[in-house]
Formats: C-alpha cells, sequence, structure tokens
C-alpha cells in the first residue's frame, strides 16, 4: 500500500533535494533484501529530519529503531563534526552494520544492539532530538523515555503516526496503541506538537 498517491510522492520528490547515490544504493539493498522494506523511512522523511538537524544543531541525537541505517546515517551526514548519533535495535542487521562503516561521517554512530527502553535507561546525557521509528506498542514507553532525557526546546520526531489511517478507527495492537500515542502528546502540555501527513505521517513534539 502506498502511504500518498504514487504521482504526489513523485512530483514532492523531484521538488526537493535529490538523494545521493549512497542513499539510494541503500534503498534499492533494502528492497532487495529485506522482508519488510517499507520500514524504510525514505527520502521525505530522510530529508525532513536533516532540515531539522540543521536547524537545531544537536549535539546528541538518539535513533530509535535503526532497521537498515537509513535514519541514523541521514542524521548523522547532517550532524556537526562534534555531534553524535546513538542508534537502537533489536538486532544488528549487515546492511546497516556495512553502510554506517562506508559512510565518511559512520564515526558519528554509535550502533547499540538490545531492547531499546534497557539501553536508553543507560543514557544519561542531554538529548537534543530524538527520532523513534520501532516496535508500536512500545512508542508511549519510547516517547516517555525520550522526553526525559530531552533538553529544554529539544525536539522529538515519531514516524508512522498516521499507520495507513488505521489510527481514525483503530483495531489492533499497533495502531491502538499509535492512537493512544497521537492523544497524550496531544494532551502533554510541556510539549508543542504539530502531527504531519508526511509518508505515513510525523508527530513533531517540542518541549517548552
Amino acid at each position: 500500500m502506498d502511504f500518498i498517491p504514487k504521482d504526489i510522492e513523485e512530483y514532492c520528490l523531484a521538488h526537493s533535494a535529490s538523494e545521493s547515490d549512497f542513499f539510494q544504493r541503500l534503498s534499492d539493498e533494502t528492497y532487495q533484501k529485506e522482508e519488510v522494506p517499507k520500514m524504510l523511512s525514505g527520502p521525505m522523511v530522510g530529508n525532513f529530519l536533516q532540515l531539522l538537524v540543521r536547524v537545531i544543531q544537536p549535539k546528541l541525537v538518539l535513533d530509535i529503531g535503526t532497521f537498515t541505517g537509513y535514519s541514523a546515517l541521514k542524521l548523522a551526514e547532517a550532524l556537526r563534526e562534534d555531534g553524535k548519533v546513538k542508534t537502537f535495535d533489536i538486532e544488528e542487521r549487515g546492511l546497516a552494520k556495512a553502510f554506517i562503516a562506508e559512510a565518511p561521517y559512520g564515526n558519528r554512530i554509535d550502533f547499540i544492539i538490545g531492547p531499546a527502553l534497557e539501553s536508553l535507561s543507560e543514557i544519561h546525557d542531554t538529548v537534543d532530538l530524538v527520532f523513534i521509528d520501532a516496535d508500536k506498542p512500545n512508542y508511549l514507553n519510547y516517547y516517555k523515555r525520550s522526553f526525559e532525557l530531552l533538553g529544554k526546546g529539544g525536539v522529538i520526531v515519531l514516524d508512522n503516526m498516521l499507520w495507513s489511517g488505521d489510527v481514525l478507527n483503530p483495531s489492533d495492537e499497533d495502531s491502538i496503541a499509535l492512537a493512544e500515542t497521537n492523544a497524550m502528546i496531544q494532551a502533554d502540555d510541556r510539549v508543542i506538537n504539530q502531527l504531519l501527513p508526511l509518508r505515513d505521517g510525523l508527530m513533531i513534539a517540542q518541549k517548552i
């Protein structure tokens, strides 16, 4: 299922920063080798994350849900030289490991394997930007822990917050968890938030 009409997606991509050969190759190999390649965040979300990085100028970024490394690499490419991306996944995929090793900015990425909530409990530094794109039932837990680590003015971005529209009438574990997370963030007076219909829905929340 396409998240938005194909012609609209192609028009948007044609009027956005072009994908480098490196990221195009990562996308191609993800679609060739992974069972669920649409887990890849893709160029529209990737470009948006890079814009945020360039505006916020974060020193520490958390990427919860590595998959094949696309979002972590997009974040790291735009990051200042002394910045760091900590990316978390339950398993290490060969594609992610290989592309992080190949990237000239791969040294800005720490790849942490294991349950993300356990790994996050070991982070005590102030965080500037968080991108959440992992197991949906834990989204609310990831949001809560990320908020604890976030400095004032820091931003949390959550992907898949429309879930192909299923959040309108949630009926399974994933859609119910995402709808509850949307509702919780909307009611959270500690943040300014905006839900964007970008790809499969991006929720942006800034700590005030």
